[in-house]
């Protein structure tokens, strides 16, 4: 299995990279072979630009991210890493999704449904969120996963989508953190 991590977070001490640092060694230990892409370290441009010059129907040819889509083609599974600030995805991971997944490469469409270009591959998405499990299924309706799974990754044809979602991280002990990171692990190994 070739995955490709998609990782995001600013902080190397945070415990969003402890889980990056877990992937990595369940992959190589399960025998996969990997890429990452430190969003950050890339200093990912997330400034979606399309005017006279750029056509948003050209994007799929754009010369600054076709390294990216070139890493996604290789790809059997998208490893996504990242906190939930304000309910959503860090601005960073956004705009790559908004530069990157665009129309010709990750969809289509004919003007009456779209056709997800992605279908060969599965996705894995790990977040945080400093909220309770309860309260984010029960007062925010799971809004920040529906974006992720339905809005962004079905809807370019992903449809084996995984979800680890790691809730209550503010206020969780030195324990509770170790037991995510081996459950983690062990999901990276059998991946």
């Amino acid at each position: 299995m070739n995955a490709l991590i998609i990782y995001s977070h600013p902080n190397t001490k945070s415990f969003n990279h402890a889980i990056l640092n877990q992937v990595k060694q369940g992959l190589k230990d399960g025998g996969h072979t990997f890429e990452v892409i430190d969003l950050y370290v890339d200093n990912f441009n997330p400034v979606l630009v399309y005017n006279e010059g750029i056509k948003r129907s050209e994007l799929m040819n754009d010369v600054e991210t076709a390294h990216y889509r070139e890493l996604i083609k290789q790809a059997d599974e998208l490893i996504f890493i990242y906190p939930i600030w304000w309910y959503g995805m860090p601005a960073i991971l956004k705009g790559f999704i908004d530069r990157v997944f665009v129309s010709g490469f990750a969809y289509t469409s004919d003007g009456k449904s779209p056709k997800g270009l992605l279908s060969n591959k599965s996705a894995w998405v790990i977040y945080t969120i400093d909220s309770p499990a309860w309260f984010v299924k029960l007062f925010r309706k799971n809004i920040e996963w529906k974006t992720m799974k339905d809005a962004i990754l079905n809807y370019c044809g992903i449809k084996h989508v995984e979800k680890s979602m790691l809730a209550g991280v503010k206020k969780s002990d030195l324990n509770r953190r170790q037991k995510w990171l081996e459950l983690i692990y062990h999901k990276a190994c059998r991946i």
